[in-house]
């Protein structure tokens, strides 16, 4: 059946939530003739309304399509209510752009953002008619590429996906146009991509089990990531795709810095995008101002992980201004660091209308942050709340986080005693404390750490309940954050339990509370006898599946910040101190944006 016809002639659309997710059309959507075009879908396991709101996402869109001989089309996992009308009618998963079945697609690339979509990654495979192990696919078979901070540890996925790539994707874009311009077979193509940098085949690697229990992948040498040099030679979207529907970030974005180099020892995507590399002011502001005229957007969002630590922020402020105000276009600093922002910084965006702002302290007590490396104090943390409330803001957001390594019942309580504070002493009338379970992931300080049992967990979660009385509190899921431990650290052996609790469990979109059931993982978890506490208690053996992968840092660097926070002893950021030593700008050849370089 034409998939086209029967979105608009089946009534299918008045008979499923949000029907807009499914038709495309959107404003700035660009569609080019697919004759002799290198056919490229690119997929974001989860809703619409997310894969819509991954900047990466849309700049990955724009730079493939920026190639002549190219096509680049999005591919969602739909709404369950929409799979089961596909289901019944013999629809296979499609391209948004185009409605074609993505199984003709040359190439899939799938964007791990997080580890629990991986059973949406399941679903949309079979439901896109392509073979889930990529040992059975064939000729006729989409090459499937996987990417993203998830993909550091490939292993959980590794019989799914025919190649992972680790990188900033701008830098691989080239590679990959010239392997599937050529004229070979599917098989010699994926060898190329074997052969080019930043890529891990697991198919060309065979696997031992460690003394320890883990299985892992024999190399010889690691899968180095890749990184660009300059953003301001990087193309970035400014007629990004506008949405029929809201999403969860509804906003025009411009990508201002890439990497942190905070430190914060429990950070993935700190020690993943390191270094810091900056766009200029002149380009930001271009950026800005091209990006609002072509979008329409009455919200900007000048994106990065740590904005208020771009170096000309104030200047890019100062220009912008004038426009926003008269435009009365709100502006946000995502990701703000509680150290860095003043009424300066503070009073640049105070004629704009006021969104809410969110600061990360992570942890209650001091001792705790200096654990963590999160290098502020209660005072500046106290200081720049006031700061924001005196510039106009009267609705706040608290993360901190628990299970950290080395708390204590103390540093729990400290979160709730911090945030009576702020509440008595700043008289911030709307407070909403946000509690994550820390989570130890590949590639960081605590990658070895133990990961606090729910029954535990809930014995800091009743500390926390006190904070109620004076505030909103949402604590995540203990158990939603023990499979994402578990997806974690995992290895091959997980991925039989990742296909059966999609397929045999129906387990979907697992990443949304309301649709997670853990009752579903603990049935195959008894029935595959997986020795959870292999993955979840505190790591002793440097043979880890995940260290095929190199994110550039230095074995010497990542255990020194461990005996560093064993010890309660904090790291400067190299960008305002001396140099750390952490190896990756040694190895890629970039410098740190820092003005003055110090050598240790």
């Amino acid at each position: 059946m034409n998939i086209g016809k029967w979105l608009f002639a089946s009534g299918v659309l008045h008979r499923v939530r949000k029907p807009a997710r499914y038709i495309g059309g959107e404003y700035n959507l660009r569609i080019k003739k697919v004759e002799n075009k290198i056919r490229i879908g690119l997929m974001f396991p989860d809703l619409y309304e997310v894969g819509m709101s991954h900047t990466g996402f849309q700049i990955l869109m724009h730079s493939f399509n920026q190639k002549e001989n190219v096509f680049s089309e999005r591919i969602f996992l739909p709404w369950k209510d929409m799979i089961e009308e596909m289901k019944n009618a013999n629809i296979p998963l499609y391209t948004l752009e185009t409605y074609t079945p993505i199984k003709e697609m040359d190439l899939i690339g799938i964007t791990l953002q997080y580890e629990l979509s991986y059973t949406n990654i399941i679903h949309a495979l079979k439901l896109g008619n392509i073979p889930i192990y990529s040992k059975d696919r064939s000729e006729n078979d989409p090459i499937i590429i996987a990417g993203g901070p998830s993909a550091s540890n490939p292993e959980p996925i590794a019989d799914f996906i025919d190649a992972f790539y680790n990188g900033d994707g701008e830098a691989v874009i080239d590679d990959l146009i010239e392997i599937l311009s050529s004229d070979i077979t599917r098989e010699e193509k994926i060898k190329r991509i074997y052969e080019t940098e930043g890529f891990y085949v697991p198919k060309y690697y065979k696997l031992k089990e460690t003394e320890s229990g883990f299985v892992v992948p024999d190399y010889e040498k690691r899968i180095k990531i890749r990184k660009i040099r300059d953003l301001n030679n990087t193309s970035f979207p400014t007629e990004q795709i506008v949405p029929k529907i809201r999403t969860i970030h509804n906003r025009a974005i411009v990508e201002i810095m890439r990497g942190c180099n905070r430190g914060c020892r429990f950070c993935h995507a700190g020690f993943y995008y390191r270094p810091v590399r900056e766009r200029t002011a002149e380009k930001i502001i271009n950026l800005s101002l091209e990006t609002l005229e072509k979008t329409g957007y009455n919200e900007l969002s000048l994106l990065s992980l740590s904005t208020l630590d771009y170096t000309d922020l104030e200047n890019v402020l100062n220009e912008l201004e004038p426009f926003l105000k008269e435009n009365r276009i709100s502006i946000s600093l995502p990701s703000s660091r509680v150290d860095k922002f003043g009424i300066e910084i503070g009073s640049k965006i105070s004629g704009a209308r006021k969104t809410g702002l969110t600061f990360a302290p992570e942890a209650g007590s001091q001792r705790l942050r200096d654990v963590i490396n999160k290098n502020i104090s209660e005072e500046e943390i106290l200081n720049v709340v006031e700061y924001a409330k005196k510039s106009g803001w009267r609705r706040i957001k608290l993360y901190f986080m628990i299970g950290l390594p080395t708390e204590t019942e103390e540093d729990v309580r400290a979160i709730v005693e911090l945030t009576k504070k702020i509440k008595k002493e700043i008289k911030i009338k709307d407070i909403t404390v946000n509690v994550s379970i820390f989570i130890p992931k590949p590639h960081t300080p605590f990658e070895k750490e133990r990961f606090y049992q729910p029954k535990e967990i809930k014995e800091k979660i009743k500390i926390l309940n006190e904070i109620r009385k004076f505030a909103k509190l949402k604590i995540h899921d203990p158990y939603i954050s023990l499979i994402e431990a578990l997806l974690s650290r995992g290895d091959r052996k997980i991925s039989e339990l990742i296909y059966k609790v999609a397929l045999e469990e129906n387990a979907i979109f697992d990443e949304w509370d309301e649709e997670f059931d853990f009752r579903k993982w603990a049935r195959k978890i008894n029935e595959l006898g997986i020795d959870t506490k292999k993955y979840l208690e505190k790591i002793e053996t440097d043979e880890l599946p995940w260290k095929i992968i190199d994110i550039l840092l230095k074995d010497d660097f990542i255990n020194n910040e461990m005996k560093k926070a064993t010890d309660g002893k904090t790291t400067d950021d190299c960008r305002w101190d001396i140099c750390t030593l952490c190896g990756v700008c040694i190895k890629t050849g970039l410098n740190n944006i820092l003005v003055k370089r110090v050598e240790k």
